[in-house]
């Protein structure tokens, strides 16, 4: 009979060992699983209930937007409009009486003059301009009037609550221009003096002091001067440039 030679040394070797007890045990060696197990999958992030309000809100603002831009306009550009009053020497009241309003208007670039009856010219003027462009009226005795009713004009649904970034009305002459909407963000009010006391206007009121300021200035001027006011004038035209620096510090 033939003999099978065997080393010794392969059957009783330590790795053999281990091997021949792993089998033996049924078991097999998962140490290197437990001690590095495969990577994971990356889970998926879900938003939250609030992320997704604040999403919804989003869109809607944007929908909102192209709304107001397909409806009125997207003019990527100020509005600014000095409004002048009722020329009681009969003459049209842009080339006539009110030469102040009209040097104020030259002096701001972009600005645009208007008489007291063209309200409506400068309302449609104001839809085709972005709602983010500010909006600045400045009117004198019924052209005060004339901004104001602008004003409460473009407070309505349907014209989005326009906001009104500075409003200035010199001496007012109207009916119900005392009380100011809560879309107009500032308000400056200023009052003449004689000579003519049913002339002269009131202070002014705001609908909500927590979204419209107001201040009310009493001048010495007459009513027919008080836009010729040199201080009148150098407080009027700082105002819109601190509103148009304000717009372009935002674009930088």
């Amino acid at each position: 009979m033939s003999r099978v030679s065997v080393n010794p040394a392969l059957i009783y070797s330590p790795e053999k060992r281990q091997s021949h007890n792993s089998k033996a045990s049924g078991f097999s060696d998962h140490s290197k699983t437990l001690n590095n197990p495969p990577p994971k999958k990356h889970d998926r992030v879900e938003l939250s209930e609030k992320a997704k309000g604040l999403k919804k809100d989003l869109s809607g603002a944007e929908q909102a937007l192209k709304i107001h831009r397909k409806k009125f306009g997207n003019i990527e550009k100020p509005g600014i409009y000095f409004v002048s009053g009722f020329d009681w020497f009969g003459a049209s009241s842009v080339k006539g009486n009110y030469d102040g309003i009209r040097d104020m208007a030259e002096a701001v670039e972009g600005a645009q003059h208007f008489s007291w009856d063209q309200t409506d010219e400068i309302v449609k003027d104001i839809k085709k301009r972005d709602p983010s462009q500010p909006i600045i009226l400045v009117g004198h005795s019924f052209g005060g009037d004339g901004v104001v009713e602008i004003a409460q004009e473009l407070n309505t649904i349907e014209n989005g609550f326009r906001k009104i970034d500075l409003l200035v009305t010199l001496d007012s002459v109207g009916f119900d221009n005392d009380f100011i909407p809560q879309n107009v963000k500032k308000n400056l009010n200023y009052l003449a003096q004689g000579p003519y006391k049913w002339l002269n206007d009131g202070p002014n009121i705001a609908m909500n002091y927590e979204r419209t300021e107001v201040k009310n200035f009493l001048h010495p001027e007459e009513h027919a001067d008080l836009d010729d006011s040199t201080d009148v004038q150098i407080a009027v035209l700082e105002s819109i440039n601190q509103i148009l620096s304000s717009q372009e510090a935002g674009k930088a």
